[in-house]
């Protein structure tokens, strides 16, 4: 731990993507990031410390087991060990281990911050892995040489096309059950899973595909209003999990059965709707519910939070690995309709009657009056009105179209931008003589 794997990771992928910090233990999940190194494409993950202590807690367990299995699958092994520091004891043990898994493995010396600091290798030669690669994350300093070294010892790889992947992120408060979602999904342990608030620091982002369909899936940290503004680590983790949700296609906000609709559940979902992303909502932890009511949960849920009225409502037990389809399949329909663009006839028929049934607001003589319909955009769908007066269409008038038209065309879950551009002619007054 603390031996600069992060600053490396970000150093070589070219952007600050993994959290850094001085304080050991910070990063948890392996973070992996897709990168070319001299030309060769390839997925560079970032692990959490190994360490050799005897009695562990859950989450360091985790941390060794998504260690190892990275270890397995690396074509590659970038051990870092600390120039300055010299050898400890964690070096010897991580020795060990990467021997046993039989990668091939290339010695980084990091925080070689001078000349004087390269020529003190030699002392790790009883790791029995050759003399250290001398290199500075921090500042840069013979990073390209490295990257030489590794691009050496890479396979090659044939380029292809990038899939369209549906990006899915899942977000929440914290000890929610996100990582769980996401590993039941997985169907595999990829992000560390404890009962302590807060396990999950980066967000940790899984390629993989459901029925012939291409996803990403993006698990990131438990959202909180921030104790302390002088605590970093949460300052990033809270970034990244709003970056996340901006980048997503679909955004599935997880809640607890057990707790309900919270203020902070509002907060993100809100802060979902604010990137007009697809959306819909997870109650985890159903396992835990003697003679659950649905209904009556969506009635509350609603009744508190009416802004939701047109998301998704799913229910699901991560631990029991029940619902991961259902998510899936909702998250493929809002993205479906997200792209797609609605039948201009039926649109224009839709609107035409609701104005005819339901009078916009008036001034004077002059009486809302809709011009023409247009759909000129996708992802989010932009449905724009053209009125002769804009004024005439307060938010109530436009709100009851939107959900005529999410109704008609069943665009639950799919964020939906609905504007009324138009402003009245000004008569020229003549002038009194």
């Amino acid at each position: 731990p603390n031996v600069g794997k992060s600053t490396l990771f970000n150093r070589i992928i070219g952007r600050r993507m993994a959290i850094v910090d001085d304080r050991p233990g910070v990063t948890r999940d392996s973070l992996a990031a897709e990168c070319r190194i001299l030309g060769k494409r390839c997925m560079l993950v970032d692990t959490g410390g190994l360490s050799n202590f005897r009695r562990k807690s859950e989450i360091e367990q985790g941390v060794d087991r998504q260690i190892l299995a990275s270890m397995k699958r690396a074509a590659l092994c970038l051990f870092v060990v600390d120039l300055q520091a010299g050898v400890v004891p964690e070096d010897l043990h991580v020795a060990e281990t990467l021997r046993r898994t039989g990668a091939e493995i290339l010695l980084v010396g990091n925080k070689a911050d001078g000349e004087r600091h390269d020529r003190t290798g030699a002392e790790f030669s009883e790791l029995a892995l050759g003399e250290p690669f001398p290199v500075s994350a921090l500042h840069g300093r013979n990073i390209l040489d490295l990257l030489e070294a590794v691009a050496a010892r890479l396979p090659e790889t044939r380029e292809h096309a990038d899939e369209e992947r549906i990006r899915i992120a899942i977000v929440g408060r914290p000890n929610v059950g996100k990582s769980s979602i996401t590993n039941a999904v997985l169907g595999q342990e990829r992000c560390i899973v404890s009962a302590e608030p807060g396990t999950t620091r980066d967000s940790i982002s899984c390629d993989f595909s459901w029925d012939e369909v291409p996803f990403t899936i993006v698990d990131t940290a438990g959202q909180r209003r921030r104790k302390s503004k002088a605590d970093d680590i949460e300052y990033y983790s809270i970034s990244r999990a709003r970056s996340a949700i901006k980048r997503s296609n679909v955004c599935v906000l997880v809640l607890d059965a057990e707790q309900g609709l919270t203020e902070g559940d509002k907060r993100i979902a809100s802060a979902i709707q604010e990137f007009d992303r697809g959306f819909l909502i997870a109650v985890n932890k159903m396992d835990l519910i003697k003679n659950p009511n649905m209904d009556y949960f969506i009635k509350n849920l609603l009744t508190d939070a009416p802004f939701l009225r047109n998301t998704p409502i799913l229910f699901v037990s991560a631990m029991h690995r029940e619902g991961m389809d259902s998510i899936l399949k909702h998250a493929v329909d809002i993205h479906d309709r997200m792209f797609t663009l609605l039948p201009q006839d039926l649109l224009e028929n839709l609107i035409y009657d609701i104005r005819a049934m339901f009078s916009p607001r008036s001034q004077g003589r002059l009486i809302g009056e809709i011009k023409g319909v247009l759909h000129d955009k996708v992802d989010p769908p932009r449905i724009v009105l053209q009125v002769n007066d804009s004024d005439l269409f307060p938010p109530d008038y436009m709100k009851l179209i939107e959900n005529r038209i999410r109704d008609a065309f069943n665009l639950a879950g799919v964020p939906l931008q609905l504007e009324a551009i138009g402003k009245p002619k000004m008569k020229n007054k003549k002038r009194k003589k």
